[in-house]
């Protein structure tokens, strides 16, 4: 099919708390603009897209899922996105792929932790946004307060673009600009009705005059003419809410009911409308970025991939920007569905799903060979939480190995490794639920029995004090060429989070030119595992400014060497420290619960930074330790009669108490660095 121009293109992240009604929205819509996937077979719940076993068993979304449709003229991508803790790295890097985000709100739950998560993720990347109220419709919502309570939270103007009307005979929905009217379900044949119910009429006034002095305030000169008339045409309206949305300035939000599907037609229209274009170059070198890789175990790799220049043709020789290996590109699909229409390209602007590469995984970059460059997607967050894999079935690491090798290109906030000590594998990633989910999915893909053995915490090691003027030395003689090699280094503490430096100060040629490179490599070896527990070392700065070499037994190994214990020793002579990770954490509880929350937080080394809510329920925002939450979901539990809930995500490293340093170094004698 014909690829659409950068203009004809929407691409919205569809995200929200889980249990808002994302998923059914997609699927609402996909069925309005008659683009559903072929022979979707629905769950016990009636939805189609969420077709995995984890998914169906879960009875929520678990991976990120393009669904195009077409609008009139212009093609909307839709990414409908995860809400469910197991897996919300996923949502995070959808945000990260796309022009603008639908954040989906219950009418009866409002906004819930998972929704204040999205919405920061959402103002961290610039984002347009755009609120839909869903479920309006159900005899417990409760949308006007809904609403207030968006508008108050956002601080922000909030343009109510169509109002619900549940408790007529004949269920209605209508517009505030246009004014206009739809009765019953949606279908692909709805048209709207001019004439209002008189229940309506006095909301819709109220909602346009209030629309009116919002879009007014974020623009001069619409406050001019806004003072001078006292209104605003609908022309000159709805040009600048669309200039307000663009800059972030106000927000549309829309209403739809779910029971019997309604509003999605003005939905859809507002998407088209208010959701920005594409910026980017058609004119230009090729930068497509894969944002997510989907493994299906019959149809093989599909890669998102997100066009943010030039144009990505079938059968293309494209270059793998990241690791300079040549990729040839094989079946451009609108979609996730392996049933979705080929496109013969794709343009700047465009998300497609590009099957079969062979060596390009997930936040990697594809670029035209001529001119390669690396697209700077978002980070993966760190992953703090790991577990050993335990089978009593002989022989099976293999087998779990290269299963594991394909679940970490599906989930690239998975990784996995060999504990040496143990002869292990070690599974690590995003927190507790992460690591289950990702459990439950090795079971299935490899048959075998596989358990997670105890939690592992990512801790990290660093010195609190410079060491000055440190030796490194290797001097050994057995006969032919000998090793030698001498280095001198300082090495200072850096602020948290800074990371590691290397600064090359030798002067005179004391360490050969050819053998920096070596010094640095073994440092950077002696940095893997810290003194105290073998954890990696950060937030370090090393100076190699002295050395001594021989002309005939100096070496790249001989000064790796060297370098390896002149750091070893600088490290165990700067006061090492044991950091722990610490997590920002939401909880949301029912008011009557606040002071046991907030107890229970300050006794485990929390830190309360605020508290927002209702009369009937409240957010507390903290951080603490994470070796003191991973039991955290049944303590809260137990404190609020099953009522509370919370989400967490990484905040920072910190030093250990003195009890916590000396308890896990105890523990980690095995992990201690390498003896030469």
């Amino acid at each position: 099919m014909t690829a659409p121009r950068t203009a004809e293109i929407r691409n919205i992240a569809v995200v929200g708390h889980k249990g808002s009604g994302k998923t059914a929205l997609v699927e609402a819509m996909l069925t309005l603009a008659q683009a559903a996937p072929k022979g979707a077979v629905r769950d016990s719940h009636g939805h189609f897209l969420d077709d995995t076993p984890e998914e169906r068993a879960h009875g929520a979304t678990l991976e990120t899922r393009l669904e195009p449709l077409h609008w009139g003229n212009v093609k909307v991508n839709l990414l409908d996105t995860p809400g469910d803790a197991s897996a919300m790295v996923e949502t995070r890097q959808a945000i990260g792929a796309v022009d603008a985000a639908l954040v989906v709100v219950h009418a009866k739950d409002g906004l819930q932790s998972g929704t204040d998560r999205v919405l920061q993720w959402i103002r961290e990347a610039r984002l347009p946004a755009i609120i839909v109220l869903t479920n309006a419709d159900d005899e417990r919502a409760r949308a006007d307060e809904v609403v207030t309570d968006i508008r108050a939270r956002l601080n922000l103007p909030l343009a109510v673009m169509t109002i619900g009307d549940f408790g007529a005979k004949v269920p209605a929905i209508a517009s505030v600009i246009p004014r206009q009217v739809w009765f019953g379900p949606d279908t692909p044949t709805s048209k709207p009705n001019a004439d209002l119910p008189a229940s309506l009429n006095d909301r819709l006034r109220r909602a346009r005059e209030q629309l009116a002095e919002d879009v007014a305030a974020t623009d001069d000169s619409l406050t001019e003419r806004y003072l001078d008339e006292g209104d605003l045409p609908d022309e000159l309206l709805v040009k600048g809410l669309k200039a307000a949305v663009r800059k972030r300035a106000a927000i549309p939000l829309f209403t739809v009911a779910s029971t019997k599907p309604q509003g999605m037609q003005a939905l859809l229209q507002g998407l088209v409308d208010y959701a920005p274009a594409p910026e980017a170059k058609v004119d230009a070198p090729l930068e497509a970025h894969v944002f997510k890789t989907h493994i299906d175990p019959h149809s093989g790799r599909a890669s998102y991939t997100r066009i943010y220049a030039g144009v990505l043709h079938a059968d293309d020789q494209v270059v793998n920007a990241n690791s300079g290996q040549r990729e040839k590109i094989g079946v451009i699909l609108e979609g996730s569905d392996k049933n979705s229409a080929h496109q013969n390209e794709a343009i700047a602007g465009d998300i497609v799903s590009v099957t079969k590469l062979k060596s390009t995984h997930t936040g990697e970059t594809l670029s035209d060979p001529a001119n390669v460059h690396v697209h700077d997607g978002l980070p993966m967050p760190p992953r703090l939480f790991s577990r050993a894999l335990v089978t009593e079935v002989r022989g099976a690491d293999e087998k779990i190995a290269e299963t594991l090798e394909k679940l970490c290109e599906d989930d690239a906030a998975l990784s996995y490794s060999l504990d040496e000590a143990t002869h292990q594998l070690v599974l690590a990633g995003a927190n507790a639920a992460h690591l289950d989910l990702a459990l439950e999915r090795l079971k299935r893909r490899s048959g075998l029995d596989v358990k997670l053995g105890p939690p592992r915490i990512a801790y990290r090691e660093t010195i609190a004090r410079a060491a000055k003027n440190i030796e490194g030395k290797q001097k050994k003689q057995t006969g032919g060429h000998g090793q030698f090699a001498v280095c001198y280094i300082d090495v200072e503490p850096k602020k948290r989070g800074e990371g590691y430096e290397f600064e090359d100060a030798v002067v005179g040629g004391t360490v050969p030119r050819q053998f920096i490179g070596s010094v640095e490599k073994g440092i950077l070896r002696a940095l893997k595992a810290g003194p105290i527990a073998g954890y990696p070392v950060v937030d370090v700065k090393v100076r190699l400014f002295d050395g001594k070499s021989h002309a005939v037994d100096s070496s790249d190994a001989a000064f790796q060497t060297a370098a390896y214990r002149g750091m070893r020793l600088a490290l165990e002579g700067g006061s090492p420290v044991l950091l722990e990770p610490h997590m920002s954490i939401e909880v949301t509880v029912p008011s009557g619960f606040i002071g046991d929350v907030m107890g229970h937080l300050n006794g485990i080394g929390g830190r309360i930074l605020g508290q927002d809510g209702a009369d009937e329920e409240s957010v507390i925002r903290a951080t603490a330790p994470l070796a003191q939450l991973l039991d955290y979901e049944p303590r809260l539990s137990a404190m609020t009669q099953g009522r509370g809930t919370f989400m967490m995500a990484f905040s920072h490293y910190d030093a250990c108490s003195p009890q916590t340093q000396a308890k896990v170094a105890a523990e980690a004698t095995p992990m201690k660095a390498e003896e030469e």
